[in-house]
């Protein structure tokens, strides 16, 4: 008996160690089944009906005949331009409020809706719906890159700027001298 005495009191710490390790694990592995999606790893590392949920969510994106439907002119000027597949969305904004705005004064001749802002500069705006007369806009797309598809319009702003006798070439406004944004053509 006083061996078991001794071996429990030399090993007792040893005891300790184990029960919470073990305790540690059982408390992990229920957070794990409680955290862990139920589709996950059927079909890979990663949760097989993510595609599905998210594909049933309604866009957050303003759809470009959404825009069209008061600014068909703009629909017409972009017609056969470069930019007839860049969505509304890239250069203005997702304009939630302006779209629901518009509507309201469709059905009240008292509403009013406002002018689009001026953009920030920012191109991770809280700005609803904004106007980008501003060369960053432009080079956004069109500043030749370091893996930029050989076929996809790009310039050499100084270099562009220089050989079409830009005015001021540091002006937000400069691509604006030859160019309007909704049909390229200079």
């Amino acid at each position: 008996m006083n061996r078991i005495v001794a071996l429990w009191r030399d090993t007792r710490h040893l005891w300790v160690l184990l029960i919470l390790v073990v305790g540690i694990g059982a408390v992990a592995l229920m957070a794990r089944a409680r955290m862990v999606p139920e589709s996950y790893g059927e079909t890979g590392p990663y949760r097989a009906r993510a595609r599905d949920e998210i594909a049933a969510k309604p866009s957050v994106l303003i759809a470009d005949a959404t825009c069209l439907e008061c600014h068909a002119d703009v629909g017409e000027e972009r017609a056969e331009s470069l930019h007839k597949a860049v969505r509304c969305f890239h250069c203005h904004g997702v304009g939630h409020e302006h779209v629901a705005l518009a509507r309201k004064a469709a059905e009240n001749p008292d509403l009013s809706v406002p002018p689009a802002a001026e953009w920030d500069g920012n191109f991770r705006t809280d700005i609803d719906l904004y106007v980008t007369e501003d060369r960053a806009t432009c080079l956004a797309c069109h500043q030749a890159v370091v893996g930029m598809p050989e076929d996809f319009k790009k310039i050499n702003v100084a270099e562009h700027l220089e050989n079409m006798g830009a005015s001021e070439t540091e002006s937000r406004e400069t691509c604006f001298e030859c160019h309007a944004g909704h049909d390229t053509a200079p």
